[in-house]
């Protein structure tokens, strides 16, 4: 194609960018457009038939309730700007027909505006050599005082029909993201996510609870893409990526688009793209070794029936690294089931005083075992941190009466510190520090900006941004604040604290994520099967350590787990960093890991198993910490010629020797496994499935309860670890117990709510 320009003597501009580690920039001009490459790869394609700039005004509503949000925009106008300048550094105009024309330097740039009309805004792109590495695109809006301020900013990046994209931070239905439109928007994850299941419906109607395919806590405005770039978008206003052309990818910006930058690199191979990326955001420290010892129990109750759930489960040979209290500032109870009393500080009556609490943690610390806690950033209405933060204006305010915002979290109110106020961040990091001053090894940093509204009666200590753009970067700033209070207490390496919101970048401030709130069950909208599209997302968005709740949360109606769910989603977990349980918003109806024998048993031997992969699992996080590789990987991410592999999202590499196929269906004992061009071994038995040819092939593999379809390279260096894997596991499992009169005679809570499950759940959500 160049060659064809040059022979039909075309105006072409070569432009080079050049600075320390930075790929080269090639502007490519005729008179009627102009095309820009990046170490040969072109990210904007301009003419003036398909302009890549569009400027608007538009209004907007944001309605919240209980984290959810509605989300309306009345779009007035849209001009696209097909005019075009390009600028070099030194401010000269390259004007149409010069001939052509070269020079290299910093801070090279086009303006953009529309010939047919004179009254519209310009906009200016500027390119740039960051200290990072990568290309920084910043982007002024110049706004024409006699048509009034743009509100909408529509930019197209290049792309390719064939082309794939991933990351949007967590995503749970659509790793691979082309074909869909993703709202940059932290909000909560919402039940059921899909408005083909009944479940989504029903919460809906009920609590304005049911969540869509792109509903997320964590989000990002960053997608890395098949052609091995990454683009980062840095615009805390609601924004969207749009991958619904064949042609390029829209990004879509609200709000205030005075000025906004956007981060571009590329590489030639998945590993490396991932460590630039990870570069520009920072990495994740490496996860403390302890969680290596055992599960971390999410158990609750007070500390009589916290201490007797542990040693229940410790007689039963569960290999046990913590206990988690979240519970730990005392309880009440709402609609949605147990909650959590927001005042962050140790309920004595509920747990022990103080000096004693400090004696008991030493105790167990001794024996291997640490307390966790739990903390978000509101605190609940009426009580003594309260008091103290309302007195002292730590608080977010309404402007008009300039008292503290009070925001519902579902049938109670809450405080939200204000963490652009630099007195009040220092006080939330003291109340953080001092869960460690009692003891705790760590905590469940929830929440961020899901709940935070929008509105102008909205009042922040730094108020030059607005309610709209503080909702999303508060997430972030939450992030950093936890990030802060570990690392300025020297325990970066021992610390296990997991946060389930995310924005921007997150994932340099963020040492563990967590999945957040998954149904109880197998729907692939919002259950299991969700949290393995939402890990491998969030790797490709720079976070590489994630982990989710085993068993899930959300129990509502008939929604309940049972014992089967519950250890196949430990199955899973034993090839992730961490197991961590959860008795989720309704303990008393759902199956828990303690609540058979034959339960405990089970999950013991899973224990022991992760515990056994304890090399192997400090190898891969290094990995992630020194280069920003995800522990847990897309298929692709090691076999880029593997076409079939870019679509697998129900499958991952853990590290670069295991592929894990969880099996997601209730009362499968056979599953379909993706296996990639490689000689893999099955990790249950000397059994060895080879594929030579250069696409991968799909096999129906046994998977009884207990044996998960877990295949290892062959010829891996870490092939003695998982040969012990296998002797460890070489006794057969039971199968998971249903209802019976043992059940019914033991918990018969259980048996009630999973005799109804069985009656309504299928036979109504199902068919």
């Amino acid at each position: 194609m160049r060659i064809v320009w040059v022979t039909i003597l075309l105006f072409q501009c070569v432009c080079e960018i050049t600075g320390k580690g930075c790929q080269q920039i090639v502007f490519e001009k005729t008179n009627t457009s102009v095309e820009i490459f990046i170490a040969g790869k072109s990210v904007i394609k301009h003419s003036q038939n398909n302009p890549i700039i569009e400027v608007g005004k538009a209004t907007s509503s944001y309605k919240g309730i209980l984290g959810n949000f509605y989300v309306n925009d009345d779009v007035t106008s849209r001009i696209p700007l097909e005019g075009f300048k390009l600028l070099l550094p030194d401010e000269t105009v390259v004007a149409s027909g010069a001939g052509p024309v070269s020079g290299t330097g910093n801070n090279l740039a086009i303006l953009f505006f529309s010939s047919k009309n004179k009254t519209s805004s310009q906009v200016e792109m500027k390119f740039s050599c960051e200290i990072s590495g990568n290309i920084k695109i910043h982007i002024d809006l110049f706004d024409k005082t006699s048509s009034g301020k743009n509100t909408r900013l529509w930019i197209k990046m290049y792309a390719t029909e064939s082309e794939k994209v991933y990351g949007g931070g967590e995503q749970f239905t659509y790793f691979q993201m082309r074909g869909h439109a993703f709202p940059i928007w932290v909000r909560e994850q919402g039940v059921s996510r899909d408005y083909k299941k009944l479940t989504t419906h029903l919460a809906e109607i009920i609590g304005n609870a049911g969540g869509d395919y792109h509903t997320t806590y964590w989000t990002q405005a960053t997608y890395v893409s098949s052609r091995l770039l990454y683009v980062h978008v840095n615009h805390s206003y609601y924004n969207v990526l749009n991958f619904t052309s064949n042609a390029y990818h829209e990004l879509e910006l609200w709000e205030d688009v005075s000025s906004v930058d956007i981060y571009v690199d590329v590489a030639k191979s998945w590993p490396e793209l991932l460590t630039k990326l990870t570069g520009f955001f920072g990495r994740q420290p490496k996860p403390p070794k302890w969680l290596y010892d055992g599960a971390i129990l999410g158990i609750q109750g007070g500390k009589n029936e916290a201490i007797r759930k542990y040693e229940l489960l410790k007689e039963q040979g569960v290999k046990i690294s913590g206990i988690w209290i979240q519970d730990w500032p005392g309880k009440f109870h709402t609609s949605l089931g147990k909650r959590v009393y927001w005042n962050w500080e140790l309920n004595e009556e509920f747990y022990w005083p103080l000096d004693v609490a400090k004696e008991r943690f030493q105790e167990y610390l001794k024996e291997g075992v640490r307390f966790l806690s739990y903390i978000n950033p509101h605190i609940i209405d009426g009580s003594k941190m309260y008091k103290h933060a309302d007195e002292r204006g730590y608080f977010i305010k309404n402007s008009t009466t300039g008292k503290t915002l009070l925001v519902d979290f579902g049938e109670f109110d809450c405080g939200t510190v204000d963490l652009t106020n630099p007195e009040a961040y220092e006080w939330y990091k003291s109340v953080l520090t001092g869960m460690l001053d009692i003891g705790f090894s760590g905590w469940m940093a929830d929440f961020g900006g899901e709940y935070l509204p929008v509105d102008d009666d909205i009042y922040f200590y730094d108020n030059r941004i607005s309610s709209a753009g503080m909702h999303n970067y508060y997430s972030y700033l939450w992030a950093k604040l936890n990030r802060d209070a570990i690392e300025e207490a020297g325990r970066l390496e021992d610390a296990f604290v997991f946060m389930r919101s995310g924005y921007a970048s997150s994932p340099g401030q963020t040492l563990m994520a967590w999945a957040g709130d998954q149904n109880v069950d197998y729907f692939y909208g919002d259950g299991l099967p969700s949290v393995i599209p939402a890990t491998l997302s969030l790797g490709m968005s720079g976070m590489g350590l994630s982990h989710s709740d085993i068993g899930g949360y959300v129990s509502l109606l008939m929604m309940v787990r049972n014992e089967e769910l519950i250890l196949r989603w430990s199955e899973m977990s034993v090839f992730t960093q961490v197991m961590r349980t959860h008795e989720c918003n309704r303990p008393d109806r759902n199956w828990q890991v303690y609540t058979t024998n034959r339960t405990m048993r089970e999950f013991a031997q899973l224990t022991k198993l992760h515990s056994i992969l304890r090399p192997y699992h400090e190898f891969v996080a290094e990995e992630n910490h020194k280069y920003g590789w995800p522990v847990q990987r897309p298929l692709f991410f090691s076999y880029p010629n593997d076409e079939t592999s870019y679509d697998i999202q129900y499958q991952y590499m853990y590290g670069p020797d295991l592929l894990v196929a969880p099996v997601l269906t209730e009362g499968s004992r056979e599953w379909e496994v993706y296996f990639p061009p490689d000689d893999w071994v099955y990790l249950w038995q000397d059994e060895i499935y080879s594929f030579k040819s250069k696409t991968g092939q799909y096999l129906m593999i046994n998977a009884p309860m207990g044996r998960p379809p877990v295949f290892y390279r062959k010829g891996s260096d870490w092939e003695k670890l998982f040969l012990q894997l296998r002797k460890e596991n070489m006794t057969s499992t039971e199968e998971p117990q249903g209802l019976s009169w043992e059940l019914l005679l033991s918990n018969p809570m259980i048996f009630f709510y999973l005799l109804l499950r069985k009656i309504f759940y299928y036979v109504l959500f199902y068919y």
